[in-house]
């Protein structure tokens, strides 16, 4: 298949099925029906889903065309499934888009020209001038697809390692690269410097936009500025490898770059949102999808949200009232980020069997 014509399947079937997985959670949680939300906390459910079906298939071995098959069936099953136990409410959700884009036009036209420029930028300059970690997240994939195992060869040299690497083997959306470009006939090198930076770009814009939104108490003038503002500062300290601008420009298909630009702010947002409505659940479920799907792209979400808790927890604990009901949603959300951190660190500490028994 021609590269351009897989990078466009691969862009806009990502981003059908992050939608309708977020649709099909916000119905069956009956959470409020925003085909915005849908796209971006289904992004957190769809990766969620594939980790736990994949780890056992890394685990043993299994061809990734294998993996693919199954997958592109599922999704399939699913995707039709969806559309016609939900086709009123997916119709229902897009009147209610439709309704707020007409009222909001001119913010919501900057915003997207915004994301399309930056996109394209992105694409065209905002590559990674140099480093190991690029190796690593090109090769992994590469691997994947061309010897049709998921995670038993270095990505450095392509040949077989003794074991999983403890920091790397629970970051599963690699292996989706790589069986996606196994199904596909796409070039790892495409499926990462291309589809997974532009997606990473639409979907920190989207983050950051709420986030202004909130901030700015809905008024849209005032988000403008704000969005404005925050990339300006972004902008001006990218070259700073600490901070999220560098992950925007030149290591956006990492793992890190999603959790430092899309998943810790969210958290942030959502966190505050807790503060200021504990009687709203949906809050919680949108920062379980959060949580859960982010440790799928990097393990660095895993350690930042103790940071985020403590910083948070004073002020949720002002709130008397509903001390009890944040308390909940802190030990919910802690049981998530904990589960994360008995796994790696039995493997890190080789309590678990990540040794590599693959015979070709």
């Amino acid at each position: 298949m021609d590269q351009y014509t897989a990078a466009f399947i691969a862009f806009f079937l990502y981003l059908y099925m992050y939608y309708l997985f977020g649709a099909a959670a916000s119905r069956l949680l009956r959470l409020k029906n925003d085909p915005l939300d849908q796209l971006l906390y289904g992004m957190f459910v769809y990766a969620f889903i594939f980790f736990l079906y994949v780890m056992p298939m890394k685990f043993h071995y299994v061809k990734v065309d294998t993996i693919g098959r199954i997958w592109a069936v599922f999704l399939a099953i699913a995707a039709v499934t969806i559309h016609i136990t939900m086709r009123k409410y997916l119709a229902e959700g897009w009147r209610n888009l439709g309704r707020s884009l007409r009222e909001h036009k001119g913010s919501s036209i900057v915003v997207f020209l915004f994301t399309m420029l930056q996109m394209t930028f992105t694409e065209m300059y905002g590559r990674l001038y140099g480093g190991y970690n690029q190796t690593w997240f090109i090769g992994i994939v590469s691997n994947g697809a061309d010897y049709n195992v998921l995670g038993v060869h270095d990505p450095s040299s392509g040949l077989l390692m003794e074991g999983f690497t403890s920091a790397r083997y629970l970051c599963t959306f690699l292996d989706h690269s790589s069986v996606m470009c196994r199904l596909l006939h796409m070039n790892a090198m495409v499926e990462v410097r291309t589809v997974l930076t532009a997606i990473f770009v639409i979907f920190q814009n989207i983050v950051l936009w709420k986030l202004c939104l909130m901030l700015a108490k809905g008024k849209r003038d005032s988000a403008l500025f704000g969005f404005f503002l925050c990339w300006a500062l972004k902008n001006i300290m990218v070259y700073s490898q600490l901070l999220p601008g560098f992950y925007t420009y030149f290591r956006t298909y990492e793992g890190k770059g999603l959790v430092a630009n899309v998943s810790i702010p969210l958290m942030m947002l959502l966190m505050w949102k807790m503060h200021q409505e504990p009687e709203k659940t949906e809050n919680l479920w949108y920062s379980v999808f959060t949580l859960a799907g982010s440790m799928t792209y990097s393990l660095s979400m895993m350690f930042s949200y103790p940071f985020l808790l403590a910083a948070s927890l004073p002020f949720m604990l002002i709130r008397k009232e509903k001390k009890k009901r944040m308390l909940l949603y802190v030990l919910v959300l802690g049981l998530i980020a904990a589960a994360y951190l008995t796994v790696y660190t039995l493997g890190l500490k080789g309590k678990l069997d990540l040794s590599i028994h693959y015979k070709g």
